[in-house]
């Protein structure tokens, strides 16, 4: 077996799906250090990876001085835990998520509402959490921002797909929502 298969194997992932973001132009928002996060999301884990799915709209995403775009169909993830903004136009203030982090993690899928009212940006965001001292070695290399367009094929449309899904079962309260919202984020 390869080294990468056996690093992956050891490392323990759990995740979850935690809020919707429904964002209209013009937005900014400044998300915490995954640190912060961790202490609501998985207090038991020493690292806690943030990712979000782009299911409508465009935006950017920025860690200090570099910024990615993205649109419908990415997911994008901040690896290292690093702070980031994201946003969509000019002129929007900076609204800082973590003073809401209390409220969207209370319970349930819930969902976090910005912006000036144009053209709408969808997010689904959440986490994953595992060791620190097992998936280092994974992290290391890996850019400050990571994205990938998932409408380039039949696997990733499916993924999108699912997830999807699975936000809709979840806030219709759906019976098992919850696990399968965990499940596919991990």
């Amino acid at each position: 077996m390869d080294a990468l298969s056996e690093l992956l194997r050891a490392v323990k992932l759990s995740g979850a799906m935690f809020y919707v973001a429904e964002c209209s132009k013009p937005w900014r928002v400044m998300a915490p250090s995954a640190h912060k996060l961790g202490r609501y999301v998985a207090p038991n884990a020493s690292h806690v990876i943030e990712f979000h799915l782009a299911t409508k709209g465009a935006g950017y995403v920025r860690v200090g001085d570099e910024t990615t775009p993205f649109a419908a169909g990415d997911l994008f993830m901040i690896p290292h835990g690093d702070p980031h903004e994201m946003g969509n136009g000019l002129g929007a203030e900076l609204t800082d998520a973590s003073k809401g982090l209390p409220r969207l993690l209370s319970g349930g899928l819930a969902c976090a509402r910005f912006g000036g009212g144009g053209e709408e940006t969808r997010l689904v965001c959440g986490y994953l959490a595992c060791e620190a001292g097992l998936i280092r070695p994974l992290l290391a290399g890996l850019p400050r921002i990571v994205r990938v367009h998932l409408r380039n094929d039949s696997a990733g449309e499916w993924l999108e797909n699912s997830i999807v899904h699975a936000v809709e079962r979840a806030s219709a309260s759906a019976p098992g929502s919850g696990v399968i919202l965990a499940r596919l984020a991990e």
